[in-house]
């Protein structure tokens, strides 16, 4: 087995993932919690390999990190240990980064002919429809990271996606979805663009339940399909091998659901989600009542920095950046790390949309913040809701558990993990925190600032000081040591509460703190009984 891993358990995910590369299969799930170290796990035993492999990934971002990636340069050590070439890796491009088209010919020659390819998931399901596109089939294993996302429907609503100005573009705004794609595929030289098309025209010849077709408030004509892996379903039985690994494929410990929404219908024997046996340590707080922004925002203004803050919209992050001065707020259309670059080291970033993907090393987040339940959002298209509570349920669950991971990117780390909304206490949404951290999901709201309005019995001001004076300062109690001047007080043989007289120092006496309390117990005890002899004697006489 090659290496270093940094634990037991990296070493355990490399190895079965060497283990899937090494002969054709079943298509195998391989879990590994996030801060395990999965992609030096995989980049290693899939570069030493020797075949051609493919890895896909879910945004652009990401295969930018991975290029530059202490894993990839770990793996290539690992070549070199051996004596061996460095594998070459090519990140492939969409048509419209090259100016021409010669250009765009000689970059996709050099990425077919790669040992390594790095595609989005985006050029997976292109390739699906336009097999000459990336060629996958003709690689020996298609490694899917950040799997999970492939179950989203909410991810592949913005994948399959015609621009409205594309739409205007070809003449076809205003046609029908047939005949707009029927145009896109004859005139568009956007190999991705026909693509899209390509795949609506095939959902609308072949209708069924779980794909929708129709177009957004903004023009867009978009297919959301709810069971994604029915359009990967082609491409996964003629790989060889596919691999998907992600933080969040298993709910409730299983992968069920995982499997059903990417239609596999056999999955390897071996699969299995590995958990790190320790890493790092979590504390979570959760609310127990509804609080208001500026109830949240103080909590996130007084919270160990630096804090990052995880909303489910910008509308959300611009209100709370509104009541929390001088934290950095992630703006629309901003790339996630370059709001992360503006962040400073003890400071507050509020981010919509960083529950993946977010790894920043200088950047170690003592607190976590989720405002409101993550639940994903209502799938609207042509004004019918096509998404249901467990479609929304899930993505909740897999959002709160990569959030909480953001904070614990290394085996020493510390983070306190907040849970603003109380909805987050839902018995099916507990599972979203992994079982080897205790959580008291019974805590109770306290510390706020309530302004209440009462009487109190006057005291006289200095007479302490004057009572340990002329009585001493020690406990009056037979057999009492204290001396403490902090742990004395002075008790009124004739209690405060029986109204108001002329307080001599013959009426008080010098007290510890318990014996103090004792002393009114006594006199509580006392007047029950008087009170219970009084109620006896009031009935014998009646």
């Amino acid at each position: 087995m090659k290496g270093p891993y940094r634990s037991p358990q990296q070493a355990q995910y490399a190895k079965l993932i060497e283990r899937a590369v090494s002969k054709p299969g079943a298509p195998l799930l391989a879990g590994a919690a996030p801060g395990l170290g999965k992609t030096h796990g995989y980049a290693i035993p899939l570069l030493c390999s020797g075949k051609k492999v493919a890895i896909a990934m879910s945004t652009r971002q990401l295969i930018d990190q991975f290029i530059a990636s202490d894993a990839l340069a770990a793996a290539q050590a690992a070549l070199e240990a051996e004596g061996r070439p460095a594998a070459t890796v090519v990140a492939l491009q969409p048509r419209r980064q090259f100016e021409t088209a010669v250009a765009y010919s000689a970059h996709k020659t050099a990425a077919l002919d790669a040992d390594v390819l790095v595609l989005t998931h985006m050029g997976v399901l292109i390739d699906t429809h336009i097999p000459a596109y990336a060629q996958l089939r003709q690689r020996a294993v298609l490694l899917f990271d950040e799997a999970d996302l492939l179950a989203d429907a909410a991810d592949l609503r913005s994948t399959y996606r015609i621009e409205a100005e594309a739409l205007a573009r070809a003449g076809v705004e205003n046609a029908t979805p047939t005949k707009a794609v029927e145009t896109i595929i004859k005139k568009s030289d956007d190999p991705e663009e026909k693509a899209v098309a390509t795949a609506i025209q095939r959902a609308l010849a072949e209708p069924a339940w779980y794909k929708v077709i129709g177009k957004e408030d903004n023009g867009d004509l978009v297919l959301t399909h709810r069971m994604p892996g029915r359009m990967l379903r082609t491409l996964i039985n003629d790989m060889p091998r596919c691999i998907f690994t992600s933080g969040t494929l298993t709910v409730s410990g299983r992968f069920d659901h995982f499997v059903k929404a990417i239609g596999l219908t056999a999955v390897a024997p071996e699969s299995q989600h590995i958990d790190p046996v320790q890493h790092g340590q979590l504390r979570v707080e959760v609310a127990s009542e509804a609080l208001t922004p500026e109830a949240q925002a103080e909590r996130i203004m007084h919270a160990a920095t630096p804090v990052l803050v995880l909303t489910t919209s910008h509308a959300t992050t611009a209100a709370l950046g509104s009541l929390c001065p001088g934290a950095i707020c992630r703006a629309p259309g901003e790339a996630l790390m370059d709001a992360v670059a503006r962040c400073p080291d003890d400071g507050i970033l509020i981010a919509a949309g960083a529950w993946s993907g977010l790894d920043a090393p200088r950047l170690r987040w003592q607190t976590v913040v989720i405002p409101k339940t993550p639940y994903g959002k209502p799938l609207i298209l042509d004004a019918q809701q096509i998404s249901a509570y467990v479609d929304s349920k899930v993505v909740a669950i897999r959002r709160t558990n990569q959030g909480l991971h953001r904070g614990l990117r290394t085996t020493d780390a510390t983070c306190t993990l907040l849970l603003l909304d109380p909805d987050s206490r839902r018995a099916d949404l507990r599972q979203a925190i992994p079982r080897r951290f205790l959580v008291d999901w019974d805590s109770v709201a306290e510390g706020s600032l309530v302004l209440r309005t009462h009487f109190a019995r006057e005291r006289k001001k200095g007479l302490r000081e004057k009572t340990l004076s002329r009585r001493g300062q020690h406990c009056e109690h037979p057999g009492c040591t204290a001396t403490q001047e902090h742990l004395l007080e002075v008790h009124h043989l004739n209690p405060i509460a029986n109204g108001p007289r002329d307080t001599v120092t013959d009426d008080l006496r010098v007290l510890c703190k318990n014996h103090h309390a004792d002393a009114h117990q006594a006199m509580r005890k006392a007047d029950f009984l008087k009170v219970k002899t009084t109620e006896k004697r009031a009935e014998a006489d009646t």
